[in-house]
């Protein structure tokens, strides 16, 4: 790893059942709402993009949605049609679940890329959706032509075949009862406090994520409370936590799964990520020198959120 809006694309027809509805919300102003049935409602924002150019397909991090992507996803969209999906048990997707979050979202985003999409495309993953993105390609290297990744969190790769303060966490994390602990906390907590908190969290720079990004998440984590399949949603996204987990408590095999990746991918991390250090960041740097990575001084976990100028100009001339 080296350190260091137009027509939409004609070439990515529309698939049969896709219905088109404007976001609530109203922002981000440039994208059509859609949903798609492919195993169930997924929902995806669509940016358009010239024909002829790439198809960027936007992976949210665990707790977000395809709002996420609403401040960056604009500055791309001159580059190629841009994609922003909502996985399972998030935004406004329903997608039926079968009981492993990891495999469900790997289903679902596996679908929309041969389905929707329908030739190969550059995955741009934000942490959760950034080992999504990287599994996804090692399953399926087909559907895929680039990797962006945007903080994953990776396992560190000095804790060789197992992690062992993560795997103790693990344990518990799945003591019976502890899930349905965490729930309750969270539903004693109003919509604008569960967005302060995932943003506190992700970055000490969350004053500087645009004011209308947060409204947005606000209004929509709101609708997804007082909708009847908030608990499904929340069960799925602490699975999801489990199954990320389990993936990064054993490194040597993490690593191992990914050594065939033969594609360009770039990896831009905030130096302040309280999430997915910078030092885990440099030593797949050493590992793979192959990627590129780029790194963003005073920026935490949200790269597109707390500098998307800086996020989408790296991609463009990478890209370019």
């Amino acid at each position: 790893m080296n350190e260091d809006t137009t027509t939409g694309d004609p070439a990515v027809p529309r698939r049969p059942g896709e219905q088109d509805d404007r976001p609530s919300s109203g922002w981000p102003p440039s994208a059509t709402s859609r949903t798609v049935d492919i195993g169930g409602p997924v929902h995806y924002l669509d940016f358009a993009g010239p024909a002829g150019g790439p198809v960027l397909v936007c992976i949210h991090g665990l707790g977000g949605s395809a709002l996420n992507w609403g401040s960056l996803a604009p500055l791309l969209s001159h580059l190629g049609r841009v994609c922003a999906v909502d996985l399972v048990g998030h935004g406004a997707s329903r997608s039926r679940t079968r009981g492993n979050a990891i495999e469900d979202d790997l289903r679902v985003l596996e679908t929309f890329l041969a389905e929707v999409c329908r030739r190969p495309v550059v995955l741009v993953g934000h942490s959760l959706g950034g080992v999504l993105a990287l599994l996804l390609t090692a399953r399926r290297p087909d559907l895929v032509e680039r990797l962006v990744l945007l903080g994953p969190p990776v396992p560190r790769l000095e804790r060789g075949a197992l992690d062992l303060p993560l795997a103790l966490r693990l344990l518990a994390l799945r003591i019976p009862g502890v899930a349905a602990l965490v729930a309750r906390s969270l539903r004693r907590l109003t919509p604008e406090q569960v967005v302060d908190q995932q943003l506190r969290d992700a970055t000490p720079h969350h004053t500087r994520i645009a004011p209308e990004a947060v409204a947005a998440a606000v209004a929509e984590t709101g609708r997804r409370m007082r909708g009847p399949d908030w608990s499904a949603a929340q069960r799925s996204q602490w699975q999801a936590i489990l199954g990320v987990m389990g993936l990064l408590v054993r490194p040597a095999a993490m690593a191992r799964r990914l050594a065939p990746l033969r594609l360009p991918v770039l990896w831009l991390q905030g130096e302040d990520d309280p999430k997915a250090p910078v030092s885990t960041a440099r030593s797949w740097a050493a590992a793979r020198t192959d990627w590129v990575l780029r790194t963003a001084t005073d920026v935490g976990h949200v790269p597109h959120l707390e500098d998307p100028g800086w996020t989408a100009r790296t991609v463009e001339e990478w890209l370019g």
